[in-house]
C-alpha cells in the first residue's frame, strides 16, 4: 500500500511548470495541502470498476496504463511520467466513471495527491487550473487516438521499430533491459511474433539481442533519430 512521506509539496512541481505559474489563491491553498506519497514498484494504482478519488501529480517514477483482454493478453495504452496527467483518472474525477483499464507502478513512485472535494473546488474556482486540465485532456486524447490508428492501420514491424526508437530516445542509452515477452505485451501481440521480428532487425544490423536486453547498433537501420548522444 502507498505510504505517507515526510516530503512537502512546496518546490516539488518542477516538472509541472504550468501549475507552478498558477497564482490563484484557491490553487495555492489546495496544493499546499496535497499529501505526499511513496509508492512501491508493482503497486496496482487502480483496476477496472474502481472510481478515481484523488488528483495525483507524479513527481518521480513511471506508471504503466494498460488493457487486459479476457485471454490474458495485454496492450499498453500509455505510460505516465512526471509532468503528465492521467486522462483516465481525470475522466473519473470529473464524471465519476469507473475505470475500464489497469494502472501499475512500473517503478517506485513519489507523488502528491489532492482529494476529490479539493480537486472539484479548485476546478470550479480557478480558471487557470481548469484550462490546464482541459488542455492536458485534449493533448492526451490526441495521443491516444494516434495509438488507436497505429494498432489499426500500421504494420507491426513498423510499430516495433518505432517503439524501440522512442524507448532508446527517452532512456538516453543504447541498451534496453527488456524481454521479448515484455515487448509483446507492449505491442499487444505474442512473444513468438516479436522474437521473429527482433531476429529480422538483428540480421539487418539494427540491433543486437542479448539475454533480457536489446542493444542499439545502427540508427539508420532502425530508422530513428540519434539517441544517447
Amino acid at each position: 500500500m502507498p505510504q505517507t512521506s515526510v516530503l512537502t509539496p512546496e518546490g516539488m512541481l518542477s516538472d509541472y511548470s504550468e501549475l507552478q505559474a498558477i497564482d490563484d489563491p484557491v490553487w495555492q491553498e489546495a496544493v499546499a495541502d496535497m499529501l505526499p506519497m511513496n509508492i512501491p514498484a508493482g503497486t496496482v494504482m487502480y483496476r477496472p470498476g474502481q472510481i478515481c478519488s484523488n488528483f495525483t501529480l507524479l513527481l518521480e517514477g513511471t506508471v504503466r496504463i494498460f488493457v487486459r483482454a479476457r485471454n490474458g493478453r495485454e496492450i499498453v495504452l500509455y505510460r505516465l511520467y512526471p509532468g503528465e496527467l492521467c486522462i483516465l483518472s481525470l475522466s473519473g474525477l470529473l464524471h465519476q466513471h469507473p475505470h475500464t483499464v489497469e494502472a501499475v507502478a512500473e517503478t517506485s513512485l513519489k507523488a502528491i495527491n489532492m482529494d476529490y472535494e479539493d480537486f472539484h473546488e479548485v476546478f470550479s474556482r480557478s480558471a487557470a487550473f481548469r484550462n490546464y486540465v482541459i488542455d492536458h485532456l485534449v493533448r492526451r486524447l490526441n495521443e491516444t487516438m494516434s495509438l488507436v490508428q497505429e494498432v489499426a492501420f500500421e504494420r507491426l514491424d513498423a510499430r516495433l521499430a518505432d517503439y524501440l526508437c522512442r524507448r532508446f530516445a527517452r532512456s538516453g542509452v543504447t541498451m534496453l533491459e527488456m524481454t521479448h515477452q515484455e515487448l509483446a505485451v507492449e505491442l499487444g501481440t505474442t512473444r513468438e511474433v516479436i522474437s521473429r521480428m527482433l531476429k529480422s532487425l538483428e540480421r539487418g544490423g539494427a540491433i543486437r539481442l542479448r539475454r533480457g536486453r536489446i542493444e542499439l547498433v545502427d540508427l539508420k537501420q532502425l530508422r530513428c533519430p540519434a539517441v544517447g548522444a
